[in-house]
């Protein structure tokens, strides 16, 4: 894994010297090259998560763990604009394009809060524990959400034409994003000895959480351009970089957790390209997007006792798949 990142800033690094060989080869164009900016509006479709897990340990294995996966359901409408650099055979040869998304939906399915608690601390009479021991997952519930999105990916590509019809070269890029949540309609089970005093339902809104990812990436570039009309599009990326923010606001419970966590990340982006007019284009688009970061979450009350728990080990990761329907006009 870790010679991964290598791979890719090394192929970014030798495409993009083998375009610049070619580029300057083509010091006397034939014709002067040209340039297309671009603007576009579509809608797609999200689905996937973000999660984190924290769990809390102390060396003799005592301890806990809680997971909290947010669900990522919800249809988009996104803005675009984009400058298309031409070479002298008027091919496109730089391309820069910056994408807005947000949700114009709700969102919808199910907040599943997961909790596992060491059969030493069940083990402990009350209200410390439930004086017995019981393995595996004791309380898990399940609220309603709603959703607020902005997503941003600002990415720039190179086409190193190996033939007429087939480019590779590298890429880079940016990703933003931001989701918020709204929780609602508590439904919760405890199991075994959990089960009398945990199992319980709560209208209303139980919790807010907010988390930010911000995913700077190289990758590869490709484009297959069978004839004038058409042109599929794959763009594989790879980050190192990846960072993550939250802000989990429990209401029941009167306590704030926050985290900052660094790790990796992977998106692949695949489109196909019709165009219909000299000027007019459109688009079908699909990606992939995998977030893994580690890190450690703080816990404040604000119930008036002033605790403050530190160093609890997290990690907040995401699974994301998108579908996205673009029209786009070059002027």
């Amino acid at each position: 894994m870790k010679r991964l990142p290598l791979l890719f800033l090394l192929t970014a690094a030798l495409c993009f010297l083998s375009g610049m060989h070619h580029a300057a080869a083509a010091a006397q164009p034939l014709q002067q090259s040209s340039s297309d900016n671009t603007v576009g509006l579509g809608f797609g479709y999200l689905t996937g998560n973000t999660l984190y897990h924290i769990s809390s340990y102390d060396a003799a294995g005592s301890g806990i763990e809680s997971e909290l996966e947010f669900p990522l359901n919800a249809v988009l409408f996104g803005l675009e604009g984009g400058y298309i650099s031409k070479d002298d055979q008027g091919r496109d040869a730089f391309k820069i394009n910056l994408q807005w998304l947000t949700n114009i939906s709700s969102g919808s399915g199910k907040l599943k809060d997961s909790d596992w608690i060491s059969s030493d601390l069940d083990s402990l009479p009350p209200p410390d524990g439930v004086g017995a021991p019981h393995p595996g997952l004791d309380i898990y519930s399940e609220s309603d959400i709603s959703l607020r999105a902005n997503i941003i990916d600002i990415r720039g590509s190179y086409n190193n034409w190996m033939s007429d019809t087939l480019s590779v070269g590298p890429l880079g890029g940016f990703l933003y994003q931001n989701f918020q949540f709204d929780a609602s309609n508590v439904h919760q089970t405890g199991y075994g000895p959990y089960a009398p005093g945990y199992t319980v339902t709560v209208p209303g809104k139980v919790l807010t959480y907010e988390v930010t990812y911000a995913i700077p990436y190289l990758g590869i570039h490709s484009e297959l351009q069978p004839n004038s009309k058409f042109q599929a599009v794959a763009d594989i990326g790879y980050s190192p970089w990846a960072t993550a923010e939250d802000k989990d606001d429990h209401l029941l419970r009167q306590k704030v957790s926050k985290a900052s966590t660094t790790g990796n990340a992977y998106v692949v982006t695949l489109t196909a390209q019709w165009d219909w007019e000299d000027k007019d284009f459109f688009q079908v688009r699909g990606q992939y997007l995998d977030v893994y970061t580690k890190g450690t979450q703080t816990q404040k009350f604000y119930d008036g006792s002033g605790l403050v728990f530190t160093g609890i080990d997290d990690k907040i990761t995401s699974k994301q798949i998108s579908a996205f329907i673009l029209y786009s006009h070059r002027f």
